[in-house]
């Protein structure tokens, strides 16, 4: 007979026992886990996974109306049956109605097919011995296949065709009769007739009989309010662009403000109507397909109008702020960077909403690639000068109104445009010049000299005395050195020979001044005083040849 120590001790081993047990059995069924992923380990856990969630959600749908929790636990058996599904061949836009419309479709097909006895589908282990990489339901074509690349390599899913069939495989056995252990009978009618969570069921129900019958598997009241929304937001966009050009011209209106209205109603009007039409109104389908294409292209126009508009007044303010003066090659090369900056957001927009659509972006990519190599080598001297006018607008060697000499011609710079600079020569006549050319001239920049020679050659009589000619040349010395706008530094009056007909002198000097206008009248005002110094120093300019004053031109 046990003893009484021993008894006592069997009966904590057994309860510690049971406690365990119980502990382990909540853990594993009573516990919420919402983070848990679906079990995709072998086709046995992912066909199990797919139909015990599917069958969970129907008992969500049920539920009228769905409380915040049930549509929060709603979301997250969506998000693991989607796991289950192989939707890499889906346009990123219609991965959540593809989702939801291939999972209704195959747990249809599911629950009216024979399936294999579970002992039957491959574990891990016998996935595994017999190294399976595809698994076909017998008797049928939905196929479950092993993924091999990408952070969920050796978890197994329903592939790509299969989802990509899945309504298809419905039709074909829509008419068969449920089994009878089917977990959720009448799930497709649910899913195509049910509203969202937004629309009241007592709403539908209350419809005539006729508005929930179904076209193209629609149903006419979900066409109507389809049709009714987009009706009302196109209405709305169009008014939101006609209300910004008309208030546009007004005075005090707001540019950059009206430009950004219409196209954020645009954008904001089409990501509404694809919420509404996509999880409210429910629209299935090739319809749904065609619609959110649409509302997704809509957006992507916004979008772009959107970055033009903002781009080209960033532009404009640009210019403004630095107060560049209109035909400049610096107001030209800004606006040209602004545009090429937009050209380039609305290609990377452009791609982007292909890709999204599930265009393949990569023979467009090349396509422009090639397309633009085209262009280049047919417009190789537009190309040419264009980067001239860089250059030109890089290094600035003449700007907008002045003066220079060019090759052998004088003119005054009018404009520096992309592709050709424009001169008005000494003659008034318009000569414009390829940049490509006009950058390999040698460029004298007049109006950027800090100071104007000015250069006679006087000649005095041959009658002169020395005494006389030390006295000319004492007083233009003192003339210039004392002249008020004349470098003191560069004055030089030498006696420099004997002329044909005379005696030379040479006087040389700087004017303080880069104004063509302003040195003329500097040079006429030391001319006069030079005619006083030689008069009052007894001694009379040479008859031949006259003095010939020489300047810089302008």
């Amino acid at each position: 007979m046990p003893s009484p120590v021993a008894s006592r001790g069997s009966l904590v081993v057994a309860a510690l026992c049971l406690l365990i047990a119980v502990a382990g059995s909540r853990a594993a069924h009573g516990t919420d886990q919402p983070l848990a992923p679906a079990d995709t380990s072998s086709p046995r856990a992912t066909l199990e996974s797919f139909v015990e969630t599917v069958d969970a959600m129907y008992d969500d749908l049920l539920h009228s109306p769905p409380s915040a929790d049930q549509r929060g636990r709603f979301r997250r058996r969506l998000a693991a049956v989607a796991n289950c599904l192989d939707l890499s061949e889906v346009a990123p836009s219609l991965i959540d109605s593809t989702r939801r419309q291939a999972a209704v479709s195959l747990k249809e097909v599911l629950d009216r097919i024979a399936l294999p006895a579970a002992a039957e589908i491959p574990d891990a282990a016998a996935a595994a011995a017999e190294s399976l990489s595809r698994w076909r339901v017998p008797h049928s074509e939905i196929t479950l296949v092993r993924l091999t690349e990408g952070p969920r390599a050796g978890e197994w899913v329903f592939s790509a065709d299969t989802v990509a069939r899945a309504e298809d495989f419905f039709r074909v056995v829509e008419h068969l009769p449920y089994r009878a252990d089917a977990g959720s009978p009448g799930l497709h009618d649910m899913y195509v007739e049910a509203p969202g969570w937004m629309i009241p069921k007592a709403w539908i129900r209350r419809l005539p009989a006729w508005a929930r019958r179904r076209a193209w598997d629609v149903t006419i009241w979900q066409w109507s309010a389809a049709a009714a929304l987009l009706a009302a937001g196109s209405g709305l966009v169009v008014g939101a662009f006609v209300a910004a050009r008309r208030v546009a011209g007004r005075p005090g209106a707001q540019p950059l403000v009206l430009t950004l209205v219409a196209p954020l109603v645009l954008v904001g009007t089409c990501l509404a109507g694809d919420e509404a039409i996509s999880n409210q109104i429910r629209i299935t389908g090739p319809a749904l397909v065609g619609i959110k294409t649409a509302l997704r292209v809509g957006m992507f126009v916004g979008c772009i109008i959107l970055v033009q508009a903002v781009l080209t007044r960033l532009g404009e303010t640009v210019i403004r702020s630095r107060r560049l003066r209109p035909g400049t090659i610096d107001t030209q090369v800004v606006r040209l960077g602004f545009r090429t900056l937009t050209v380039l957001a609305m290609a990377w927009m452009v791609i982007l909403g292909a890709d999204s659509m599930g265009v393949s972006v990569a023979p467009l990519i090349a396509g422009l690639g090639v397309g633009g190599l085209a262009v280049a080598l047919a417009a190789q001297h537009t190309v040419e000068n264009f980067i001239a006018g860089l250059v030109l607008f890089a290094d600035k060697p003449v700007r907008i109104g002045e003066s220079c000499q060019f090759g052998d011609h004088k003119g005054t710079v009018e404009q520096i445009g992309l592709r050709s600079t424009r001169i008005r020569s000494v003659d008034r006549s318009l000569v414009s010049i390829p940049n490509s050319e006009f950058a390999k001239l040698r460029l004298v920049n007049f109006t950027r000299r800090d100071k104007i020679p000015l250069k006679a050659v006087l000649g005095l009589r041959y009658d002169t005395t020395p005494d006389q000619m030390r006295h000319v040349l004492a007083g233009l010395r003192r003339l210039f050195a004392n002249h008020p706008r004349i470098d003191t530094e560069s004055v030089r009056v030498r006696f420099i020979g004997y002329g044909a007909c005379s005696l030379d002198i040479e006087v040389f000097a700087l004017a303080e001044t880069n104004d063509w206008s302003t040195f003329l009248a500097i040079q006429e005002d030391a001319l006069l005083k030079v005619m006083d110094v030689v008069r009052g120093s007894g001694c009379s300019f040479a008859v031949q040849p006259p003095p010939q004053p020489l300047a810089a031109a302008a």
